[in-house]
């Protein structure tokens, strides 16, 4: 399985997959869906709305932030279940594709039996998100919780 990460911008103009592919668009919740052009071998679109925020302990953040879930993590994963046997590439992509989407992606590809160390060497996955999606994960997967050293 192959994996993509990428911005907003980079799917509005139209990317190139060469396999079966599916997309994980992550967006503000206050801005509008990403305009995803149809292609030959697109299967599948996942829309996830929730902000580029990591909770601190002991602080209260501004109530118009919505932070990941476990609900979310949960989507994501049914999705990628629902599709991982028809595809080839997983593109994830937020709105910069430097922080929330490589979270997603290092999780995905870890637990799916690839190798997640580039994403955190060449982004800055939001810790919070990758840990949910570690803990929601399904269970029996390679590299269960490894994080890269």
């Amino acid at each position: 399985m192959k994996f993509i990460v990428a911005s907003r911008d980079d799917i509005e103009r139209g990317i190139i997959v060469r396999t079966p592919y599916v997309i994980i668009s992550i967006t503000d919740p206050e801005k509008p869906r990403t305009r995803i052009p149809e292609r030959a071998g697109l299967r599948g679109v996942l829309h996830i709305e929730f902000h580029d925020a990591v909770p601190v302990e002991g602080e209260v953040l501004p109530p118009h932030i919505v932070l990941m879930t476990r609900e979310h993590a949960e989507e994501i994963w049914q999705f990628v279940a629902q599709h991982q046997d028809q595809v080839g590439t997983i593109v994830v992509h937020c709105e910069q594709g430097m922080s929330r989407s490589p979270a997603v992606a290092a999780a995905l590809a870890g637990r799916l039996g690839g190798n997640s160390d580039h994403f955190f060497l060449e982004y800055q996955p939001n810790e919070h998100v990758y840990d949910l999606m570690l803990s929601a994960a399904p269970d029996g997967g390679p590299n269960a919780g490894a994080r890269p050293a």
